[in-house]
């Protein structure tokens, strides 16, 4: 993506003077984190702007300074609607009204699957997160930054890079992390304490029961565990405190591919994905309608969860197979 990308989004920023800013559903801390800072650096800039979250604030990020201004509901006619995030325009997370009167659709993302559904596209899929992008873009552009942003943009980056420990960590994402601490004094362990060290209550005791479902397949290639209706009833929680369950299923020593299964509700099944070593687990959830990154993804299944289950072992069962396989015949 060339810099007159960039130029084309600043030109878009600095025309327009309404603007709803969006992000994909169940928002993680890298489209939290991009939506804030976008829609605080354009209010300081003078702009009528509303930052909608239709599931409400996330648990998680409710540190964030700025995430108190943010709403389930659309009020504003924009000329603008702002996508963070989100690698299709149909896991958008906006009412449908905000495309009424045919605004300019901005879609800023980092995503390798995003092929570009907006008017306007600022798609870098070499940035570790779209807090990265949107960072570069302010200031490029010169609009305003100050502590609250940068907060929000060291929570994009620090989320999405695993706080610094997967693959996508590079210099450059270091030395922007760093740029925001020395500047603007943020300070990572009490970030790191408000994403990973504060949990409710009912999320621990749901962990637990999440983890009597670990299970390993017999070539111990992969793991998986499993949430169902009857788990989330007893402890209700938002989908952004289970965020990291997954990862104790990656986490088992051999496996190479850590899935969750989560049943949001009667038929419809969200799976995490979380992948070490060489495999690419985006290209396994595309096969489901999904996406995401080479380490982590997503994709969302309607179906019963034992079906669901079901299909999704079955297939990656088939992909360690045939990965043995062709490693076989490339050694005769």
């Amino acid at each position: 993506m060339s810099s007159s990308s960039f130029d084309k989004v600043i030109a878009v920023l600095k025309k327009y003077n309404r603007f709803t800013i969006g992000c994909h559903i169940h928002p993680d801390g890298d489209a939290i984190g991009s939506l804030l800072a976008m829609g605080l650096s354009l209010e300081m800039s003078g702009k009528l702007v509303e930052m909608v979250l239709p599931e409400g604030e996330p648990v998680t990020f409710g540190f964030l300074p700025g995430v108190e201004k943010t709403k389930r509901i659309s009020n504003l006619d924009p000329e603008v609607v702002i996508c963070l995030d989100c690698a299709e325009k149909s896991r958008l997370q906006l009412p449908s009204e905000v495309f009424s009167s045919e605004p300019l659709l901005v879609n800023i993302d980092h995503h390798i699957s995003n092929f570009g559904f907006g008017d306007v596209n600022l798609v870098l899929p070499d940035a570790a997160a779209t807090g990265q992008i949107v960072y570069e873009l302010l200031n490029l552009g010169e609009f305003p930054i100050d502590s609250r942003i940068a907060m929000s943009v060291y929570a994009a980056i620090s989320t999405d890079t695993g706080f610094f420990r997967y693959s996508n960590t590079t210099g450059k994402v270091l030395s922007l992390a760093s740029e925001l601490v020395n500047k603007f004094r943020i300070s990572p362990s009490e970030v790191a304490e408000w994403v990973y060290e504060e949990k409710s209550f009912s999320s621990v005791r749901l962990l637990g029961e999440v983890l009597s479902t670990l299970k390993i397949s017999e070539d111990n290639q992969f793991s998986w565990m499993i949430l169902d209706q009857q788990m989330l009833k007893k402890y209700p929680i938002e989908l952004d405190e289970m965020e990291n369950y997954v990862n104790y299923a990656n986490s088992v020593q051999g496996v190479k591919v850590g899935l969750f299964f989560k049943e949001i509700k009667p038929g419809e099944v969200k799976i995490s994905w979380r992948s070490k070593a060489n495999i690419d687990v985006s290209r396994l959830a595309v096969h489901f309608g999904g996406g995401g990154h080479a380490r982590a993804a997503g994709c969302l299944i309607k179906g019963s969860l034992p079906d669901v289950i079901n299909e999704v072992l079955s297939f990656v069962q088939q992909y360690f197979n045939q990965s043995f396989k062709d490693s076989k015949d490339a050694q005769k």
